[in-house]
């Protein structure tokens, strides 16, 4: 069996169907492919429960996201999509960067009796880290511990 490719002004082009059989490579893309994916679908199904609330997880599946696909953008064997992956980096991080205008998350996460501010100041860090970024050159450097300490004693003040 043959295929017809035809555009209006130009030469039918015949094709076998062998032409568009996959190839182990080809195979290997795919699966390449299905793998990356399924960072996003497994960190989707973090939000899918019906008996517990998820709002806690929102920050840690978007950390989780970033990690997973920085750690792919970086690996050999993804190369050919590093550029796909850039772009679902930026992606990830446009609304992760929005966590910082809603202190509900950050609120979800301290309130939470297992990862409380302790996990914030080791996951993104406290005086010392601060200190250390602005010897960096990042003048915008922030103490989070501190920062989720006044959200949390902001919020208790106002609706305490």
């Amino acid at each position: 069996p043959m295929s017809f490719i035809c555009h209006p002004g130009h030469t039918t082009k015949h094709i076998l169907w062998t032409a568009f059989t996959f190839k182990r490579a080809d195979w290997e893309c795919v699966n390449d492919t299905r793998i990356i994916i399924s960072d996003a679908n497994n960190i989707q199904h973090y939000f899918s429960y019906e008996l517990q609330p998820t709002l806690w997880r929102a920050i840690l599946a978007f950390e989780e996201l970033q990690m997973a696909w920085e750690a792919k953008r970086d690996a050999p064997k993804y190369v050919l999509f590093r550029e796909a992956i850039e772009c679902g980096l930026t992606k990830v991080g446009k609304y992760y960067n929005k966590f910082d205008d809603k202190p509900v998350y950050m609120l979800a996460l301290v309130l939470h009796p297992y990862y409380k501010l302790a996990y914030i100041k080791m996951a993104w860090g406290g005086p010392d880290e601060q200190r250390k970024e602005q010897a960096a050159g990042n003048p915008n450097a922030k103490d989070w511990h501190d920062e989720a300490l006044k959200t949390l004693e902001k919020t208790m003040e106002e609706y305490w």
